[in-house]
């Protein structure tokens, strides 16, 4: 399958999913996530090989939201090792929302729901807020292949004013001593994580880089060390897409997490990465039209892990 099939495919699956551009709502507990224009959808996909097809509103730039707990997980892992950071944040799927208090004991259930991302923030190293989030930006920079990562500061300053629950999730992960350091620093560079703004076309790339074991798209080196990969796509594949993870893996069928800011990013391990942004979202937090689309693109493409065969020739 040469690039012009691919993006025959692509295209016929965004239109295939029109009648759902009115279908669910935006995430109106963040009150900026409710200024973005409701009906907007963008996708891209980028192969292994540095290939990028893109449609629709693809240079629009969108708040990350929970996306970013991907990056916290990464980073936590390279600063301190899987012994250190599974000793704080379990590795299971839960039933449970991913604001929920429940899932905490002796350590938070995965690193996907908001107390295991806070706790993962927690385990991004430097010497205070600015020097960790630089870091955060850093990263991103270099795994999207691009400088124009940027803050939304209108949508930290939102969620930072209506973010009770996930302060009394810091205090509480604090007094079970999960987190160390200060709740209030910590939950800053969270919800800083969350606000970081990028198009599709950058978050495809960072799928991309994740697809080719970590290396760079553009010269070959080694960004994200495999085993962080592994087990980074790992847990996307059994958590990313909240409660609604297993029937998602069996409709689409490859590591995957959802923001609510509408984005969803894909990762086919060896083939592509690719995202698609569309705010509307159910339920559960996840795009509803972004959903449609991945499952659509997974059949067509023959992208499903776990069909076995030529799973996509890119």
């Amino acid at each position: 399958m040469d690039l012009v099939e691919i993006e025959q495919k692509l295209k016929a699956a965004v239109k295939d999913s029109e009648f759902l551009k009115k279908e669910g709502e935006v995430a109106s507990y963040i009150p900026e996530l409710e200024n973005v224009d409701k009906d907007n959808f963008g996708m891209a996909l980028t192969t292994v090989k540095g290939q990028t097809l893109a449609f629709g509103d693809e240079k629009i730039k969108f708040s990350i939201q929970s996306i970013s707990k991907v990056i916290n997980l990464i980073m936590a892992l390279e600063d301190f090792g899987p012994e250190k950071v599974f000793s704080k944040v379990g590795t299971e799927a839960t039933a449970y929302k991913f604001n929920s208090l429940i899932p905490i004991d002796e350590k938070v259930v995965n690193p996907f729901i908001n107390a295991g991302a806070i706790t993962t923030a927690s385990l991004i190293k430097g010497g205070d807020v600015e020097e960790r989030f630089n870091r955060v930006l850093a990263k991103v920079r270099e795994l999207s292949g691009s400088e124009d990562v940027i803050f939304l500061e209108e949508v930290y300053n939102s969620e930072m004013k209506t973010t009770d629950r996930n302060r009394s999730i810091a205090y509480y992960l604090k007094s079970k001593e999960i987190i160390e350091g200060d709740s209030e620093e910590i939950l800053d560079l969270y919800v800083r994580n969350c606000s970081i703004g990028l198009n599709v076309r950058q978050l495809s790339e960072i799928g991309g880089v994740l697809a080719n074991g970590g290396r760079s798209l553009k010269d070959g080196r080694q960004l994200i060390d495999k085993n962080v990969v592994k087990t980074t796509l790992s847990l996307m594949s059994t958590c990313g897409m909240y409660e609604e993870s297993g029937r998602y893996s069996i409709e689409v069928g490859f590591p995957s997490k959802s923001g609510v800011g509408g984005a969803i990013i894909g990762i086919v391990p060896g083939k592509c990465g690719v995202c698609t942004y569309s705010p509307r979202l159910d339920k559960f937090g996840n795009s509803v039209r972004g959903k449609k689309v991945l499952a659509e693109i997974s059949e067509t493409l023959n992208l499903n892990m776990f069909i076995g065969g030529n799973n996509g020739n890119f």
